[in-house]
């Protein structure tokens, strides 16, 4: 398991207070949310103590990822216990190997241009970088790869309900999380509504200006959002195997006793 994967199945993790019908709360000090910085790896400098600083995990985007190993190679010491990923549009399993190597912990990739055999790699997570509006077919098969989430990259702000709806559909569809890029300064009440259409993890470019020196307050907003009731429709669904309908049990009469002959 990725060291990413880890703190997601922590942050989306409810526990009970107590055995009984006491209401369903989560772990005490654990945030309902992840925060992640981004950006080139060849022009984001790494500062001190990314885990002082609220910081979840790093992304660093590669345009050709061969060329810049040593770059992620110094992230991944640097960043110490602090996940670091690598996002690559076309990645191989050579690729991910390197990567791996290197010391990334989690891959972005694009569906398009990166082949299957990287999807192989069992301690790498994998995060996939959605673009355009992917039809419900599509948003259906995912189910089956091992994700961490999906990267909604397209995704535009102010929120608004009609774009909450759509992050919503996104994340019932393919039962996957979602990771969504924001402004530094985002307030606390957007933080709940992309949280409640699916959003695990935001993430902040880190070559915007100010973008570190505002982590601080994204962190503290993060943590002060409020307990996340579970909802109905995020329960697990019954399947049945095909073929199969679901009746119902019908009890069979029981036949009538015959009267002994006089």
């Amino acid at each position: 398991m990725s060291k990413l994967g880890d703190k997601i199945r922590k942050a989306t993790r409810l526990e009970s207070g107590a055995i009984g019908f006491g209401a369903v709360a989560t772990r005490p000090g654990t945030p309902s949310m992840l925060l992640i910085v981004h950006g080139p790896a060849s022009s984001m400098r790494p500062p001190d103590d990314l885990a002082g600083r609220g910081v979840d995990a790093v992304l660093l985007s590669f345009s050709n990822p061969q060329a810049d190993m040593s770059q992620l190679a110094k992230w991944a010491k640097k960043a110490s216990d602090v996940p670091c990923g690598a996002q690559v549009m076309a990645a191989s399993g050579k690729i991910v190997a390197a990567l791996k190597e290197a010391g990334a912990d989690f891959l972005v990739f694009d569906a398009e241009t990166t082949n299957a055999e990287a999807l192989l790699e069992t301690e790498m997570g994998y995060v996939l970088a959605l673009s355009g509006q992917p039809t419900d077919s599509l948003l259906r098969t995912m189910d089956a790869f091992r994700l961490e989430g999906l990267w909604v990259g397209d995704w535009r702000e102010p929120l608004t309900v009609h774009r909450q709806m759509e992050l919503r559909r996104v994340h019932l569809l393919s039962r996957k999380l979602l990771f969504a890029p924001v402004r530094p300064d985002i307030g606390p009440a957007e933080l709940e509504c992309l949280r409640d259409a699916g959003v695990v993890a935001v993430a902040v470019n880190g070559m915007e200006a100010g973008a570190w020196q505002q982590l601080g307050d994204l962190r503290q907003a993060i943590d002060g959002l409020p307990t996340k009731a579970r909802r109905r429709e995020e329960r697990p669904d019954v399947v049945l195997p095909l073929g199969r309908e679901l009746t119902p049990q019908v009890e069979e009469e029981e036949e009538e006793e015959e009267s002994p002959p006089e």
